[in-house]
């Protein structure tokens, strides 16, 4: 198996302080600064935005993802 699959704590470790792209149970979509995660894979994203099956998008100065919801995690390109 490719090193950058089998590794995500590595993955997150090194997009810390970037912006990514992730996607939730339920098709949310949510982009921010990775700020932290934890072992369960909690992720904190700064100066987060959802965009929540339509077109209206929430911002956050703040947001808590828990580990459980997330289906992937990407780096972002906006």
């Amino acid at each position: 198996m490719n090193d950058r699959h089998s590794k995500p704590r590595e993955f997150l470790e090194n997009c810390l302080g970037e912006r990514v792209e992730v996607a939730l149970k339920g098709g949310d979509l949510v982009r921010g600064e990775l700020k932290s995660f934890d072992e369960h894979l909690n992720l904190k994203l700064g100066d987060a935005r959802k965009t929540k099956n339509g077109p209206n998008d929430r911002k956050f100065k703040s947001l808590i993802v828990r580990g459980s919801n997330v289906v992937f995690v990407s780096p972002s390109q906006v």
